[in-house]
């Protein structure tokens, strides 16, 4: 896949995080932090960028046994933490002083797990330097949050991500030809995905190898978002919101992406003060369902049905109010 192709390896490819890359590396000369804590929403590179931190401080010794990564959606509960987690900490590294330890998605861990982790970490200070990494700050405990250098991953600008994008269609041997007449289009292709490079480079690597492909293919997806969500919200055409949410998952398009396009919507209708009653309904729902989106336990176009549901049950039960 490109996305694995693209992947950062040294710290100067890390593409829209300025004073973490500075930071690290100050960190080479003058020592590593405790722990670290990346926060951001999916596709904005904190996994890639937490194995490139490995890289750097371990160096020619960055290896199975110095680098460990662990899911925290996966191994959630505290006798993990208490067991497997205290001996990885507790192990001694090969060749080096620390090991690094990336648990990854540590805000699916259990509030309980999070405080044994938290002890953990500050007994095996001296031999791992443990990178968190989560979608929601808010789920991360205060006492982790304190113990750790936190930084907050944003979708990356188009024009900086167009820049990415570009380098990697050259490194996967995309023709000249193509890449130039894809080339005005890729600033775009990272607005209509909020900034996801990974779900960018994933429609990209879809697309038939030609000139016009990938502005056919945003032709496609403005087409589907040129109707208003929440003006089909207030018409009760819920049949067709959904139709239109599939559409733009189907088209490559991601789910925070098109949830992004939804709220923008609602939004527009705010700020033009329109005050149907509707609009509340629906916002109130969209807020609720947007709750659940990192731990849906469904696929993406469940979660859709899921919203559009919700707005309709919301929107119902006022109207009998």
């Amino acid at each position: 896949m490109w996305s694995e192709k693209a992947r950062p390896i040294r710290i100067d490819e890390i593409v829209g995080q300025t004073t973490l890359v500075n930071d690290v590396k100050s960190w080479l000369v003058q020592g590593w932090p405790s722990a670290l804590l990346l926060v951001g929403p999916y596709g904005t590179g904190k996994t890639s960028t937490a194995r490139v931190i490995a890289r750097e401080m371990l160096g020619e010794d960055f290896n199975e046994f110095n680098y460990v990564e662990i899911n925290g959606s996966d191994d959630r509960g505290i006798d993990f933490i208490r067991n497997d987690l205290k001996t990885l900490l507790r192990t001694k590294p090969i060749g080096v002083e620390r090991k690094v330890v990336l648990i990854d998605e540590a805000d699916g861990l259990t509030p309980a797990a999070q405080d044994a982790a938290k002890q953990l970490m500050e007994t095996y200070a001296s031999n791992a330097l443990v990178i968190m990494t989560g979608n929601e700050l808010e789920k991360i405990r205060p006492a982790i949050r304190s113990r750790c250098r936190t930084y907050t991953f944003k979708p990356v600008g188009k024009i900086e991500g167009a820049a990415r994008l570009w380098d990697v269609l050259s490194l996967v041997g995309v023709s000249e030809d193509v890449k130039s007449g894809w080339s005005n289009d890729l600033p775009n292709l990272v607005e209509i995905m909020s900034g996801d490079l990974r779900a960018s480079l994933n429609l990209l690597e879809s697309l038939p190898r030609n000139k016009e492909a990938l502005t056919e293919r945003l032709k496609d997806i403005t087409a589907i978002k040129s109707d208003d969500f929440a003006m089909l919200a207030i018409e009760g055409k819920w049949m067709k919101i959904r139709s239109n949410l599939h559409e733009l998952l189907d088209s490559g398009v991601p789910l925070r992406s098109v949830m992004s396009s939804f709220y923008r919507d609602i939004r527009g209708m705010f700020n033009a003060s329109i005050t149907d009653t509707t609009l509340f309904d629906i916002m109130c729902a969209y807020g609720d369902v947007m709750l659940n989106i990192y731990t849906w336990p469904q696929g993406d176009h469940a979660f859709c049905d899921y919203m559009v549901a919700s707005m309709r049950k919301e929107v119902r039960n006022n109207e009998r109010n």
